[in-house]
């Protein structure tokens, strides 16, 4: 998502916040007469959506300029209500993750119409929701481009394209944005605006959502937008912040059902799981202006010392059972045994985390990978060690 309100004094693509690179691009785009199709590329949350929708605008305005759609005439104003008649967009049915190849079939062949405001016609395409069946039937319209049809397509990840696919498109990355970037886009989008309660974001919630979104000002602002991302933070960090204390009959109950009552929400939730773990690691760096949960620094600070005493015990606990004499490690050492093994293991769990989401994108049974996840969470806060075994089913 980008900085698109209606309400902004910026115009066509003066719009789009950072991403220099990319605008310069477009501005050439948009005043050729070349009939390429544009594929953007970048991740969920990065504004895909909102740039297509500001070159299909530009693409069919009556008076385009290097900076985009004039914003004026008529064509503009009926994109702007939403009721163009030039413009249509291909993506999946409301709970459906494909599109069906028909439907791309019938879309596509009504492109032959010509257009009825202007002189082109413009589709905007998920390709993310193509299946093979479906590019392939795209990939006979890129074969053979119509004089009077553009086609723009999005995707987070590049790589499900058909190779044909890709050598026929102008390929454009959206990349993340700078932190500054971010908080200029809440500010233009929700700042003065009441949320659902009444509240108004302050600087803190700003910096807070700027830092949380790791680039993404989609997620930001979906996030900000809101008072149901406050509770499952709280709640996803009550779990993690406590795993070393907890059971492993808690985490088969109480902590498993939580992660399988917010399934839709997983991905939000390995994002708070990683930012605290990143956050354990800003604390083990001496970083704490990086932190981004810098509300929770004084839990954050007692798990870390719980967690160093933890390993600390677990060492001195392996000594003795070898009949081993552990010494004293020297007071002015910039790192202390238990410092450096505890970082280790945050990496290691932030690599776990990554696992696990990337598990559930093949279809991993969702139980069984929440389960494992918990489990070694537990296993490397507690300062027990991971069954090689065990890690790798």
């Amino acid at each position: 998502m980008s900085s698109t309100s209606k309400k902004s004094e910026h115009k066509g693509f003066s719009r789009i916040t950072g991403l220099s690179a990319l605008k310069s691009r477009l501005a050439g785009l948009i005043l050729t007469e070349d009939n390429s199709c544009i594929l953007l590329t970048g991740p969920s949350g990065s504004g895909k959506k909102k740039i297509a929708n500001l070159i299909a605008q530009a693409l069919l305005c009556h008076a385009p300029t290097a900076e985009g759609a004039c914003e004026n005439c008529t064509s503009c104003h009926y994109f702007d209500q939403g009721n163009h008649l030039d413009f249509s967009i291909l993506a999946a049915e409301s709970g459906k993750k494909t599109i069906p190849t028909a439907s791309v079939r019938s879309e596509l062949s009504d492109l032959v119409r010509y257009p009825r405001l202007g002189k082109r016609r413009v589709i905007l395409i998920d390709a993310d929701e193509l299946n093979e069946q479906g590019q392939n039937v795209l990939l006979k319209t890129l074969e053979e481009p119509l004089p009077h049809v553009r086609l723009i397509l999005t995707s987070s990840d590049q790589s499900r394209l058909l190779p044909t696919v890709i050598s026929r498109v102008i390929s454009l990355k959206v990349d993340r944005r700078k932190e500054d970037e971010i908080r200029q886009i809440i500010r233009e989008e929700l700042v003065d605006q009441e949320r659902s309660e009444g509240d108004l974001l302050t600087d803190d919630d700003i910096r807070f959502f700027a830092k949380f979104a790791s680039g993404l000002p989609g997620l930001a602002l979906e996030l900000a937008g809101g008072d149901w991302f406050r509770q499952l933070r709280s709640d996803t960090t009550a779990i993690y912040l406590s795993l070393d204390q907890a059971s492993e009959l808690d985490l088969f109950t109480d902590c498993s059902a939580f992660f399988l009552e917010h399934k839709e929400q997983i991905d939000i939730i390995f994002a708070v799981l990683q930012s605290l773990i990143r956050d354990e690691l800003c604390l083990l760096w001496r970083t704490e202006a990086e932190i981004i949960n810098s509300d929770l620094l004084p839990q954050l600070k007692t798990v870390i010392e719980r967690k160093q005493q933890n390993l600390a015990r677990c060492a001195e606990q392996a000594a003795k059972d070898q009949g081993l004499v552990r010494w004293k490690e020297e007071e002015d050492s910039e790192w202390s045994r238990a410092e450096r093994e505890l970082q280790d293991r945050l990496a290691t769990a932030a690599g776990l985390v990554e696992e696990s989401r990337e598990a559930l994108a093949r279809n991993v049974n969702f139980e069984l990978t929440i389960t494992r996840l918990l489990l070694h969470l537990k296993f490397l806060a507690a300062g027990d060690e991971i069954i090689e075994s065990r890690k790798n089913d």
